[in-house]
């Protein structure tokens, strides 16, 4: 038996996370003891809309799920898989059949054993096509799913894939309980039976939501807090103030323009986690006029991208070049340089048929606040190239609603995926989780099937490196930057950490240091 997860290039990011410790001497951070107790307050901007671990997608409620719940596997600040419900796992020399392993006497916050066959229920739930499920298309691959006994679950997959250990570790795949699987769909948004080391208690999802301590939780002494409470801010100012007042221990997402502020305050740990978290532009390639390659192109010229770093990211970013795919994954190809080109993009934009320019609303969501900062800017960028655009700001709710998914030309916002695979099975192949384009591109789709298929790591660098050059040809998307992750703990809430996929947290080891 081969173990895949030793086998995988290894990321950088997670090395590249600077922390900004002003006032505190480093040798007594090191041998600070952690203590028991205490109730952690984080505070964020976006409503916890659901707790419906297979379909979240809101920043402030992948935190909320990875307390309540565990994977089979879990991404490490490094961004390999480790151990979570299953302890260890072997693979076939030909990728294509997985054993996990469980760790025996765990039980779900209400006592329910957990065993094989709620982890088989949960995967079965994500493959079933009636079901709505985020984590389906990076996991389609799975042919059955059979528990051996109770404490070993066995994967058979239709192809080849290496990857397995990393995709059953999808934030969207935490391990519901079969009797949760299997009864009334709609629950799962307000209540959650996990068994990761917080449990929920209270649930508003206009206010606050309330987590208290997992006594059973499978890891020995942890977690150390006796709650964590998440108080939702609409008002960013008020945020900041609450803050930086005391009045909260954690800043989930510190904004750019206050960044520099907060990680200056006395006490203050604030954390800048270089990432490949973006804003993108969604055109609908099945409409007018974004299924003419030309509009695309011309306006993939008319943005300022180093400018957009510097007004939106406050410095706090890199520029992207229309890549889903940053730096930081191990396929990446080096992204040519597209310039800002006004007198160029308005010339392509008179070829496509607009010679007096071209008249287009932009929607953006009010949260987070970068979607309409880039809207804004691009609507000063662009203008000179022929495109004026009008700019259609409105709550989040309402975006979801009526815009994500169906509009034509919005605002989107995405975190780091763990892998290309990931990466292009969430938003650009034919059958992506959240295919919002209707871009459909048949060659697409068989590049990334054939690198999913493949363990010749020089083989999958050949065909990731072709997918993103088709992609760079066609522009589905406009991806004008790289975010940093930007988070900040007050004094005395020790050990917070962030990874560069902005979906794990390990509260479990956090714990307070107040007198």
């Amino acid at each position: 038996m081969t173990n895949f997860m030793i086998t995988r290039r290894t990321m950088v990011m997670g090395l590249a996370a600077t922390a900004l410790l002003p006032d505190m001497d480093f040798s007594e951070a090191v041998a600070a003891t952690p203590k028991a107790g205490g109730t952690l307050k984080i505070s964020h901007s976006t409503r916890i809309a659901t707790l419906n671990v297979l379909t979240l997608s809101g920043p402030a409620e992948y935190p909320v799920i990875d307390m309540i719940y565990s994977g089979l596997t879990r991404m490490g600040p490094d961004n390999k898989p480790t151990a979570d419900l299953a302890e260890r796992w072997e693979g076939s020399a030909d990728a294509k059949t997985f054993t996990f392993y469980l760790r025996k006497g765990v039980t779900f916050h209400d006592g329910s054993p957990c065993t094989a066959d709620d982890v088989v229920a949960t995967f079965k739930a994500i493959l079933d096509p009636n079901r709505p499920a985020a984590a389906r298309s990076v996991l389609n691959m799975i042919e059955n799913i059979e528990a051996v006994d109770p404490t070993t679950v066995k994967f058979t997959l239709k192809t080849p894939f290496a990857d397995l250990p990393i995709s059953t570790a999808h934030a969207n795949a935490r391990i519901l309980s079969k009797a949760a699987v299997e009864g009334p769909k709609e629950k799962l948004d307000t209540v959650a039976n996990g068994t990761g080391p917080f449990k929920l208690e209270t649930y508003d999802s206009a206010r606050m939501v309330r987590l208290v301590k997992n006594p059973n939780y499978f890891i020995k002494g942890k977690p150390y807090l006796d709650a964590v409470e998440m108080h939702l801010f609409p008002d960013l100012a008020a945020e900041s103030a609450n803050f930086l007042s005391g009045a909260v221990d954690v800043m989930l997402t510190v904004q750019q323009a206050d960044f520099e502020r907060i990680s200056k305050s006395t006490g203050i740990k604030a954390q800048r986690v270089p990432s490949g978290r973006f804003v993108n532009v969604t055109m609908r390639q099945d409409q007018k006029p974004w299924n003419d390659i030309r509009v695309r192109k011309a306006l993939a010229m008319a943005v300022d991208r180093s400018t957009l770093v510097d007004i939106v990211l406050e410095g706090l970013g890199r520029p992207a070049y229309d890549n889903l795919v940053s730096p930081e994954f191990p396929f990446a190809i080096k992204t040519p340089e597209i310039k800002y080109d006004p007198a160029a993009a308005k010339k392509l934009l008179a070829e496509a048929g607009y010679p007096n320019g071209l008249k287009v609303t932009l929607v953006a969501s009010n949260r987070p606040a970068i979607r309409g900062q880039v809207a804004i800017a691009l609507k000063q960028m662009a203008l000179p190239a022929g495109f004026d655009i009008t700019v259609e700001a409105m709550p989040h709710d309402t975006y979801l609603a009526n815009v994500w998914m169906k509009g034509s030309f919005y605002m989107g916002y995405w975190g780091m995926q763990p892998t290309e695979d990931a990466t292009f099975n969430l938003l650009l192949t034919s059958n992506a989780s959240y295919e919002d384009t209707a871009w459909k591109n048949a060659k697409f789709d068989k590049l990334i099937a054939d690198a999913r298929s493949t363990t010749d790591s020089a083989k999958r660098a050949d065909l990731y490196a072709q997918a993103q050059q088709l992609q760079l040809d066609e522009t589905p998307y406009i991806v004008p930057i790289y975010e940093d992750i930007l988070t900040a703990s007050g004094k005395g809430a020790e050990d917070w950490t962030i990874a560069p996929l902005s979906r794990y947290f390990y509260v479990e080891n956090v714990w307070l240091n107040k007198a």
